[in-house]
């Protein structure tokens, strides 16, 4: 019997897993996916906020941020802040702009912006707004910031030095107005804000490298804006820096020869003057002041109004004020002068601000000579007056009074009033004349002449009969005289008589000479309150 054949095994291979051809193309799409996502994630550059009064021209996904004209960033979204008074605006930067968030960086939106000083942002018009970015210095890193409302006038790579301007008044500076050196276009303000006591400005101002060399301790400021006309005693004086501070304004700086060379710090203060000339005046180290008592019109006399002794001007006129005479009644007019010692008598006094015995002595000396103070024109054209230290040898007696303070100083009439008083003086001279009292007693004295030489010649005419040939002779040229004097005493009479040709010129001399001073009051008076009338005329009355 045999026995039944077991089956065999079959040994089969271990079958493979195979990835199915259809998943292949999405698993390489999503390891592809995977790194871009992980290779932006590495690249992408720091996330920030930014604070901005307002959220126009910023739209999400579209405003860029740009550093030096290169594309750093991108808005990415908008929104109000929780205050309700602000934006914020978050910005995706590029990796390689991380080391310039520090804590002073500024953004501002740039758009087109027309100004006093500039015209800026006219690119905007055709690539749309953007946000500007200005790398600060900080060591300190951030990543929140506040926009500026627009755009610095200087950016923090510039190379210069920042200096600080006190004025009085802010006139037509604004930021970006610009600071010439020698007409040449230098800096520009940057800044500026009223002190915490309210009594003057503080202007910041940026000179650019290579001129900031040039601004020492010494060097003096002052306000080129526009024309800068002055009617003063010197004439009509025009100074501008340029056509563009005559429309927008401009500051303007230089450094008086014989100064310190030194470079000037940073920060360094200076006093902002108003013209240049007040900058350029040189400065008194010792100042003085007096008093001046005037009875006539001061129309004309401004402070800054030069005092002049002989040509040099040794002072200026600091304020004018009504004095009244109690005693008297007489209402007068005080006007303070500064007096510059130093230029009257060179080392007296001796850098103090009191008046010291050197130069008192000095001072009386000239008075006892006859100084006198007096006011003069200047310009007839303009009115202006000044105030004239002259030696007047006629003068009456007078002394300082060195008791008050600030000490007074004996004056002289004007001039003008003076020739004025002259010529009223001489028309009332003539006109107190006993004229026609003058006039009838030589008319009498004349006619008891005519009846004396008519006895002559009747007594002559009897001798006649009675004398020789020769007294004869000598009667005819007697006779022959006195015929003369007949003559001429018929003329006098013809003179003197109250219809005569002389008398009427005399009278009419006389009202014209009353005229003429009675013309020059009015000239003096008309001048005194228009003085522009000897260009444009007189003007005419208002009804």
């Amino acid at each position: 019997m045999t026995e039944p054949s077991l089956p065999t095994a079959t040994v089969s291979p271990p079958r493979r897993f195979r990835i199915p051809l259809v998943w292949i193309i999405p698993l390489v799409a999503a390891l592809i996916g995977a790194f871009l996502a992980v290779r932006t994630w590495y690249e992408q550059g720091p996330l920030i906020t930014i604070r901005f009064d307002t959220g126009a021209g910023l739209e999400p996904g579209k405003t860029r941020i740009k550093y030096k004209a290169v594309d750093v960033g991108q808005i990415t979204s908008v929104a109000l802040a929780d205050d309700g008074k602000h934006v914020i605006a978050s910005a995706r930067l590029a990796r390689e702009a991380g080391a310039l968030l520090v804590e002073d960086t500024r953004f501002w939106v740039v758009s087109a912006r027309v100004s006093g000083s500039a015209v800026s942002g006219l690119e905007t018009l055709l690539s749309g707004t953007y946000v500007g970015m200005d790398a600060g210095k900080s060591g300190t890193a951030s990543r929140a910031f506040v926009a500026l409302d627009q755009a610095p006038v200087i950016t923090f790579d510039e190379p210069g030095r920042t200096f600080t301007l006190h004025a009085q008044s802010l006139g037509s500076v604004d930021v970006g107005t610009p600071v010439y050196f020698r007409r040449i276009p230098t800096g520009q303000v940057t800044r500026y804000q009223l002190d915490d006591s309210g009594t003057h400005l503080d202007i910041d101002v940026f000179i650019k490298s290579p001129y900031d060399r040039f601004v020492t301790p010494d060097t003096r400021f002052w306000n080129a804006s526009g024309i800068d006309v002055k009617l003063g005693a010197d004439g009509v004086q025009l100074n501008t820096e340029s056509l563009t501070s005559i429309v927008t304004g401009g500051l303007a700086f230089v450094t008086p020869d014989g100064t310190r060379d030194e470079p000037a710090p940073e920060r360094h203060d200076f006093q902002l003057f108003a013209t240049r000339a007040e900058a350029l005046r040189q400065p008194n180290a010792t100042v003085q002041t007096y008093l001046l008592r005037f009875t006539e019109s001061v129309r004309g006399l401004s402070p800054g109004a030069p005092v002049d002794f002989r040509g040099i001007q040794v002072g200026e006129v600091s304020a004018i004020r009504p004095d009244l005479n109690e005693d008297s009644g007489e209402l007068g007019l005080l006007v303070e002068v500064s007096v510059f010692p130093d230029r009257m008598q060179p080392g007296a006094p001796d850098g103090t601000d009191t008046i010291d015995a050197r130069f008192r002595t000095f001072i009386d000396k000239l008075i006892a000579r006859g100084l006198r103070a007096q006011l003069r024109n200047a310009n007839l054209v303009t009115g202006q007056l000044y105030v004239a230290l002259d030696f007047f040898p006629d003068a009456q007696p007078g002394s300082i009074a060195w008791a008050q303070t600030p000490p007074r100083l004996p004056t002289q009439r004007g001039s003008l009033d003076q020739l004025q008083e002259t010529l009223l003086r001489i028309v009332a001279k003539l006109d107190r004349l006993p004229l026609e009292d003058i006039s009838r007693d030589a008319r009498t004295a004349i006619n008891s002449l005519t009846r004396a030489v008519g006895e002559a010649e009747t007594l002559f005419r009897r001798i006649d009969t009675l004398a020789d040939g020769e007294l004869r002779d000598t009667l005819v040229e007697a006779r022959g005289t006195l015929s003369d004097t007949r003559s001429a005493i018929a003329d006098t009479r013809r003179l003197l008589a109250s219809d005569a040709p002389l008398q009427q010129d005399l009278r009419d001399s006389l009202q014209e000479m009353s005229r003429a001073a009675q013309a020059l009051r009015n000239l003096a008076d008309t001048l005194e309150r228009h003085p522009e009338a000897l260009l444009r005329g007189k003007p005419e009355d208002t009804p």
